[in-house]
């Protein structure tokens, strides 16, 4: 189901006719996902004696809450009207996120080379050694897990923060309302808890996440060059070159090839990691590492 019709408008004071109840409960199970703690809809056709007391009018204003933020939900969907409207749109988007899998691992994996670094220090300006020392802090210098798949990093403060915190309660392992080290499971374990998020909000799930030798967040997609983060995730797993393209763009769109070229350590990690950079010296790390590089 990508999309539902109805005849007549269905909760507190429609018509509810009986098929138009019948499509808006399936609807609605479709969407348990964003309206927790809602069980299961019996798909019958009907609201019951009391349609105020009915689960599926308290589901429709649960909807109407949490994704259309009224502050007084109705607990009616009107022929195209808002509600409706919105829930079309979520049912798409869910649709999406059903069909949607990872990209499958490449069996040759293509290391970056010295000409792969020199040809994109050339782009930038800056020393082979600079552009070293951002990889060797961000990921150790390597692209890939031991499987095959990029190295990420789950984040579920950010995932929260894109969801508008509706699965904090119900899934806290990967939707925590503020950043806290004990939710990591370190290495290539992060992706059982993409998946997880995946199954919540694929788009937001992808966009939580850092990849790759540059550990890219992905709701940087844009600026690192792609139309979408599926694309951009798509380009994590394929090459350790097409990682670095993307580094490339991000720097360039962000304007911080500047700092790599004057060796600013601070400005750059502040412009790349955020205004809490200092609190894990990530400036003071990416000085030592380009010293290791530039000595070589």
């Amino acid at each position: 189901m990508s999309s539902i019709k109805i005849t007549q408008a269905v909760g507190l004071g429609g018509t509810n006719n009986l098929n138009d109840v019948k499509v808006v409960k399936i609807a609605l199970n479709k969407l348990l996902k964003l309206i927790p703690p809602t069980k299961s809809l019996i798909v019958d056709g009907r609201l019951g004696s009391r349609p105020e007391s009915a689960k599926t009018v308290a589901a429709i204003k649960l909807f109407q809450s949490k994704i259309l933020n009224m502050v007084r939900p109705d607990g009616k969907i009107d022929v195209n009207g808002r509600t409706h409207r919105k829930m079309n749109e979520k049912l798409l988007t869910t649709l999406s996120m059903v069909t949607y899998k990872l990209p499958i691992v490449s069996i040759e994996t293509q290391m970056l080379s010295e000409s792969d670094y020199l040809d994109i220090a050339n782009q930038l300006g800056c020393k082979v050694a600079a552009i070293k020392a951002v990889a060797d802090v961000e990921s150790s210098g390597d692209a890939f897990f031991s499987n095959g798949k990029p190295k990420i990093l789950y984040e579920a403060h950010i995932f929260s923060r894109l969801t508008n915190h509706k699965y904090d309660s119900s899934h806290p392992a990967v939707s925590s309302r503020t950043w806290n080290r004990s939710l990591y499971t370190g290495g290539s374990q992060e992706y059982a808890r993409l998946e997880i998020a995946m199954s919540l909000d694929t788009s937001e799930a992808l966009k939580s996440t850092s990849w790759g030798r540059f550990q890219i967040m992905g709701f940087n997609y844009s600026e690192s060059g792609f139309t979408s983060v599926e694309a951009f995730v798509k380009a994590m797993f394929s090459s350790e070159r097409k990682q670095l393209d993307a580094f490339v763009s991000f720097v360039k769109n962000k304007g911080l090839e500047k700092f790599l070229i004057t060796l600013d350590w601070a400005s750059f990690a502040k412009g790349y990691n955020g205004s809490q950079y200092k609190q894990n010296k990530y400036d003071v790390k990416l000085q030592k590492a380009f010293e290791k590089y530039d000595k070589k």
